[in-house]
């Protein structure tokens, strides 16, 4: 797995890169635009840091051209604006999150490892057949008994996450960087109220859970299976 960093601060380009390698990412460094177009029509990577403000060809306009060409690579924004407006810009044109100057390092590892939960193989999954509940991620429904109801974002992505590794026990503190990301200061509760409706529309028994399964101490997995 490999990450490219784009900023034209030589200097800051090298910090990023030698923290994610000391975390264990392989890394590269792209110094300018059109350096980091020209890499990444080389070579795959599984995410970009992508500073906002550069000379030659400016992040939002990076991303513009990427995903016009259909690279749904995940892109985090570094930038010193923290302008409302330029967040909103950076999400809308398909960014994954949004990451102010000056950051912790410690940060910006936290938000790239939720993005690259987000957005790993089998977070991107279609459907899912929980016993009689049949779960379209497209539609975001829940179909069961000839019903069907609307599934609300953040619990079509918590029940991705946990189906992207099944009976694996998911943290409360993996599930709220995983899912939320960007989105200030969510609780733990936050995600035990979620799991509370997923269990009322896919659970036949939502007191007595046969998929969404609490492991006390330790946070949540999904069983499949009838």
């Amino acid at each position: 797995m490999k990450l490219l960093v784009v900023d034209d601060e030589k200097a800051m380009a090298n910090a990023i890169r030698d923290n994610l390698e000391f975390e264990g990412y392989k890394a590269d460094c792209a110094y300018g635009g059109q350096d980091a177009l020209d890499r990444l029509l080389g070579e795959k990577y599984a995410l970009v840091i992508l500073d906002v403000m550069m000379p030659d060809i400016d992040g939002f306009n990076v991303l513009e051209q990427l995903r016009s060409n259909a690279d749904r690579t995940p892109v985090i924004f570094l930038t010193a604006r923290s302008a409302e407006a330029d967040k909103l810009r950076g999400l809308g044109l398909g960014a994954d999150d949004y990451v102010v100057k000056p950051f912790s390092i410690l940060e910006l590892v936290a938000r790239v490892k939720a993005v690259l939960n987000r957005t790993a193989p089998g977070s991107g999954i279609a459907t899912l057949q929980l016993g009689n509940a049949l779960i379209d991620f497209r539609k975001l429904s829940v179909s069961s008994g000839g019903n069907e109801e609307e599934l609300g974002r953040y619990e079509a992505d918590i029940l991705q996450l946990l189906a992207s590794d099944p009976g694996h026990v998911f943290s409360r503190a993996d599930i709220l960087d995983a899912v939320w990301g960007m989105e200030a200061f969510p609780s733990n509760r936050t995600i035990d109220n979620h799991i509370v409706k997923l269990r009322q529309k896919i659970e036949p028994e939502p007191k007595h859970p046969k998929h969404l399964i609490s492991v006390y101490g330790k946070g949540y997995k999904l069983k499949m299976g009838t």
